[in-house]
């Protein structure tokens, strides 16, 4: 049995089991970086334009999160995913067409390229 003062007894969250304290950690690892990628992208933008990109940023991070993605290597087929689902849920297609472009922003910030988020084109007042 290890002493309370042993240095290599792991962190302990009164929150989760200890078994899933690793999973957390990376967790945690791979939002600390989207959080500072995010960052880049929003500071040239007023207040109004930042909390909703911040908002749309967050929302694909946790959708890419709940599917065991990365949301910084998503493919063309998994942002249309993503878009179908934003339809099914009858989201309004400017909304739509934002949150694409606030991806579009995050892949340029990461110097992707080919940036996936260029092949997922929403049209105005319509479908794809």
């Amino acid at each position: 049995m290890r002493e309370s003062g042993d240095e290599s007894e792991p962190e302990r969250s009164p929150y989760c089991p200890d078994y899933l304290l690793p999973i957390i950690r990376e967790l945690r690892v791979r939002y600390e970086r989207f959080d500072e990628l995010r960052e880049q992208v929003l500071l040239p933008y007023g207040y109004n334009t930042a909390r909703a990109y911040w908002g749309d940023l967050d929302d694909v991070f946790m959708w890419a999160e709940e599917r065991d993605k990365d949301v910084l290597t998503l493919t063309v087929q998994d942002l249309r995913q993503y878009v179908a689902l934003l339809r099914r849920r009858k989201y309004n297609e400017s909304t739509i067409r934002r949150r694409i472009t606030a991806m579009r922003k995050l892949y340029d910030v990461i110097g992707l390229d080919p940036n996936p988020a260029d092949a997922v084109v929403i049209r105005r007042g319509g479908t794809r």
